[in-house]
């Protein structure tokens, strides 16, 4: 799959969110994930547990360069057997453990999240995620992720083109 994304620092998530709301974006649900980053020569490769979910293997790679919008290449895995996680950590290694409680808010092919990271602070990260093949959907998903960062632009400190699992490790 491929989504377009952005990623900032934040204030005031409150607002944020209200903003969100007033402009079509429907509540979905709220999280508690732990992200389990493991060591890999190319992209990331996490677990992804949460509260009342099913435990996922997620590997993605992600251009950071773009400031129009981070575009992502994934893949994901249901995970079944909780002593993957084992596994994955004696053969390849932990490399970071990323915590956050995720307000997840959706509006059209957008998934819009309201992310406090622990050690880290408060984020945004829009995903508009577009639909297997659809090339010809692109200029749209780009129009959706701009007019998203416009909601957003009051309340971003600053913009980030990393992943939180790159933000803790350089700590």
């Amino acid at each position: 799959m491929r989504n377009l994304e952005f990623k900032a620092e934040v204030r005031d998530q409150e607002s944020l969110q209200r903003v969100f709301m007033e402009n079509g974006a429907r509540y979905a649900a709220t999280l508690n994930q732990r992200d389990t980053y493991f060591n890999v020569v190319e992209g990331r490769l996490k677990l992804r547990e949460a509260d009342g979910k099913k435990t996922e293997l997620i590997f993605y790679k992600r251009d950071e360069t773009s400031s129009s919008g981070m575009e992502s290449n994934y893949s994901i895995f249901p995970v079944e057997d909780a002593s993957l996680k084992e596994f994955l950590a004696g053969s390849l290694g932990i490399k970071v453990v990323v915590e956050k409680k995720r307000l997840l808010l959706m509006l059209r092919n957008a998934r819009i999240h309201l992310d406090e990271v622990v050690g880290l602070g408060r984020f945004l990260e829009f995903e508009v995620v577009s639909a297997e093949g659809a090339e010809s959907d692109r200029k749209a998903d780009a129009a959706l992720l701009e007019r998203l960062k416009g909601y957003a632009a009051p309340f971003v400190v600053r913009e980030i083109n990393k992943s939180y699992s790159d933000l803790l490790t350089r700590r």
